[in-house]
Formats: structure tokens, sequence, C-alpha cells
């Protein structure tokens, strides 16, 4: 009888420990579901605040889009938007590599790396500042921008009527 109580023991103990198992590996997916969730949120926030920008300085617009020569202060403000914008995307780089990013998100961010480098003025300025910039993350911007054409996307909004 005692032998018996002892091996039910075990098998409540071994069900238990399961029933453990499945809780904690519910739990890690629920804390990974809610970091990618808040890593999503915080990468929307920064895209948003990048658009802000190009609304509260319409003169960014022009500066990156314009072949007409732009002084320094714009130079600078467009400068420091770009490094601004390439930081984000770096995150989000990293962000990819460590796994809290699928390859079809990141895909979409790097839309925006082309749109930011869009203009041969920005692709110069990448060019200047990119040392200060993960080397890795580095390759791989300069990868996207060599094969992509330049974005016509601010002609193509001038001539809506």
């Amino acid at each position: 009888m005692l032998e018996s109580l002892a091996y039910l023991a075990q098998i409540v103990g071994v069900i238990v420990v399961v029933a453990t198992l499945v809780y904690l590996s519910m739990q890690v997916k629920q804390g990974k579901d809610l970091l990618i969730s808040e890593a999503r949120q915080a990468q929307l926030n920064t895209d948003q605040n990048n658009i802000y920008q190009f609304i509260e300085h319409p003169q960014l617009v022009h500066a990156q889009s314009s072949k007409d020569p732009i002084d320094s202060e714009e130079k600078a403000r467009l400068a420091f938007f770009i490094i601004a914008s390439m930081r984000a995307r770096e995150h989000e780089y990293f962000q990819y590599k460590a796994g809290v990013l699928d390859e079809v998100t990141w895909k979409t961010f790097q839309n925006v790396i082309v749109f930011v480098l869009g203009s041969q003025r920005a692709r110069s300025i990448w060019s200047i500042c990119a040392f200060s910039f993960d080397p890795d993350f580095v390759a791989t911007v300069n990868e996207l921008i060599e094969s992509a054409p330049l974005v016509g996307f601010w002609k193509e909004l001038e001539a809506i009527p």
C-alpha cells in the first residue's frame, strides 16, 4: 500500500512538473510577444516623429530633394535628420538580428532607409557620417542604396494638382 502511494506521488509530481513547464512556456511566449509589440510601438513612434520633422520643418523637403544649393544651416539640419533617422533604422537592424523583428517587418524598414537616402544629397551626407554607425549596418545600407534608384516621391508629390 505504501509503495502504491509512492508511485502515485511520483505520477502526481511528474504531472505537476509538466504543468509548470507548460505554464512557464506560455509565460515566455507572452513575454516575447509583449517585447515584439513594444519594439514595434517604439519604431512606430520614431517613424511618426520623423514624419513630423518634415511637417514642422518643411525646408527639410527642399534640402533633401532640391538640386539647388542649400546653406550650411540647411545642410546641418538635413544631416542631423538623416543621422537621427538612420540611428533608428540601425536599432531596428539590431532588433532584426536579435530575432525580435521578423524578416517581413525588417524589409519594410529597409524601404524607409531607401526613402530617407533617396536623393543624391542625402546619400552624400550618409557617405560622410556612416563611419559613426555599426559596420555591418553600414554595409547593409550601402548594399540597399547601391541598387536602388533615387526616389522620385517629391517630384511626384509636386505634380499632383
